[in-house]
């Protein structure tokens, strides 16, 4: 008897659950990648740094920065995380006929990794945050600020079109094709609750501390996401090919993301202290 996914309630939760994982393992990749390449960028300017669970301290006084300093630090990580969601995005397609289970990760990593590029672009610049220090000390007009701001809000936009078509294709791991019978089911437990579900681990883990970032990063992605939802609903059926597809849990990712989850925050629950210069 050919192995098929039924649109039951097991299935619901196993998609979930797997989907789940990977957005929260994909979200904390994003955030230390950009947290550690910030402080290994001070190492250039010899800065000495500290740093836990989501903040990185910089034991420099306010009058010592330098603009070079500034540019390379505070724009060195989000550069570097737009690369790397380019780069998964390109992992995905690789694998775009495969039934991998894997490239469910791939998605939500392009996700945060735009996500946090463009929104820094867009919200950093407004609050001068992030990258938005690098704004700030250029002294850029209000119409150059504008600019990039713009470009934030349009890469966003972009993405949503960009990640449209990987979203209805991941269906591939799990079904043979997608109709209006089983899209509502597929794009519920394979998007909507584990953003989330994935939202709400990812802003626990940085409690009591929640920062600029982790706090409003949602709300850019959920506007992503509802709009890939609107250009999906009403698709024709896409057909995939005829081997057989079942719904498992992806064991190696989710116990991947529970030691990466549990074991970072108590590993970096007090401050790491680094002396460059020694």
């Amino acid at each position: 008897m050919p192995k098929i996914t039924k649109l039951t309630k097991k299935n619901f939760w196993i998609i979930a659950t797997n989907s789940t994982s990977a957005y929260v393992l994909a979200f904390l990749f994003v955030f230390y990648l950009n947290h550690f390449t910030n402080m290994f960028m001070s190492a250039m300017f010899n800065i000495e740094v500290s740093f836990d669970w989501d903040y990185v301290y910089y034991h420099i006084e306010p009058y010592q920065w330098t603009f070079d300093a500034v540019k390379t630090i505070f724009s060195a990580g989000p550069v570097l995380v737009f690369i790397v969601g380019a780069i998964s995005l390109i992992a995905f397609f690789s694998l775009l006929e495969e039934p991998a289970k894997i490239k469910i990760f791939f998605i939500w990593l392009t996700f945060h990794s735009f996500n946090f590029f463009f929104a820094n672009l867009l919200i950093g610049n407004i609050f001068k945050k992030g990258i938005g220090h690098v704004f700030n000390w250029m002294f850029l007009t209000d119409t150059q600020k504008l600019i990039i701001a713009m470009i934030g809000f349009f890469g966003l936009l972009g993405t949503a079109f960009v990640m449209t078509g990987p979203v209805i294709i991941s269906a591939n791991s799990y079904f043979k094709k997608t109709n209006e019978k089983n899209f509502p089911f597929f794009f519920t437990s394979q998007i909507i609750v584990p953003f989330v579900i994935g939202t709400l681990l990812s802003v626990g883990y940085f409690i009591p501390r929640i920062l600029f970032q982790e706090r409003y990063s949602w709300i850019s992605l959920g506007i992503i996401l509802f709009i890939i939802y609107m250009r999906l609903k009403d698709h024709e059926p896409v057909y995939f090919d005829e081997d057989d597809r079942q719904a498992n849990l992806s064991v190696v990712l989710i116990a991947i993301t529970i030691v990466v989850y549990v074991g970072f925050r108590f590993l970096f629950n007090t401050e790491h202290i680094f002396y460059w210069s020694h």
